[in-house]
């Protein structure tokens, strides 16, 4: 078998930070920047293979995963701004807004899309029991840039709550830094979290056209186990093949590439019409209607192998 590399996941974008885009993401990727996690023991893979329906290298669907009994996710956001908390001071009603779309398009409420039966709210007990809005705030210009083990001072039991930090992503729109089925990750530690640049933050935010939340989203969808639906190009495009290869997903359109905008006329492999409007693209906010049903069954093994204590 082949040895597998699992990406750090990152959606560039935003032009507050020039030396981001999603351009360079894939170079970066193509190179084995740090933003490659290289699993170079093909054991560990065999290993994860034998005990996991949505592994790296394969997803196995099933009824076991069909959407069924409403799995609902606690999160905690971590709004960091800069030292004179201002820049990337987000409001409550912001994070609100944020936690509604998450549900709106978990739920595929807008009609689109397959509806996966996982929620998403804020925390209402800390880790101690406390009563909580689960909502924190630093002012930490360092933390805010990105840098720094931040999350060792700030991040709340992993295997319990969903930690969401907002900064500014070292410019990236948002990004996770593994997958959850990655053995080289880190599932349940402070690390493990999702990011979102807070320009990217929330419904109407103030940089279309990333403004409907739809980064979070998409982040999400990989700390729950989804590829890019481009990740590995086109793959094999019938079953089984379609299940280890490309993003691991049958029901999604082989997609060769990332797109921006919202090109009607995007062609993926073979001539099909490419998935610009799935979740895991890189399309536009008002551009993302959906998942898909296999998609659907990939998070909910994700949760029920690897982050079984966040829906128990």
């Amino acid at each position: 078998m082949r040895s597998k590399s699992a990406p750090v996941i990152v959606l560039c974008g935003l032009v507050t930070v020039a030396a981001c885009s999603v351009e360079g993401e894939e170079a970066r990727r193509a190179s084995g920047h740090d933003d490659v996690l290289a699993i170079s023991a093909p054991d560990a893979l065999a290993i994860e293979l034998a005990v996991s329906d949505c592994s790296l290298a394969s997803t196995v669907p099933g009824p076991g995963w069909e959407p069924g009994a409403l799995l609902r996710v606690p999160i905690v956001v971590h709004v960091i701004a800069d030292d004179g908390c201002a820049t990337g001071n987000v409001s409550d009603a912001a994070v609100a807004s944020q936690i509604a779309v998450l549900n709106e398009d978990y739920r595929a409420n807008a009609g689109a899309g397959v509806d996966t039966r996982i929620e998403f709210f804020l925390a209402t007990e800390d880790p101690q029991g406390a009563p909580t809005t689960g909502i924190t705030r630093s002012c930490n210009t360092t933390w805010h840039r990105d840098r720094g083990d931040y999350w060792l001072s700030l991040a709340w039991d992993p295997t319990r709550y969903l930690n969401l930090y907002t900064n500014n992503a070292n410019g990236a729109r948002g990004y996770v830094p593994f997958l959850p089925a990655d053995p080289a990750g880190d599932v349940g530690q402070p690390r493990d979290r999702v990011v979102v640049n807070f320009l990217a933050f929330g419904r109407n935010g103030p940089f279309p056209p990333y403004h409907q939340g739809r980064t979070a989203t998409h982040e999400i969808g990989h700390y729950l186990g989804l590829f890019h639906t481009y990740y590995e190009g086109c793959g094999v495009a019938d079953a089984p093949g379609c299940y280890t290869s490309g993003d691991r997903i049958c029901d999604t359109q082989p997609n060769e590439t990332f797109h921006k905008g919202c090109p009607a006329d995007a062609t993926g492999c073979g001539g099909t019409p490419a998935p610009i409007d799935n979740y895991m693209e890189l399309t536009d906010d008002t551009c993302m209607t959906g998942f898909t049903a296999e998609q659907a069954q990939r998070m909910r093994c994700t949760l029920g192998t690897y982050r079984a204590g966040l829906a128990p």
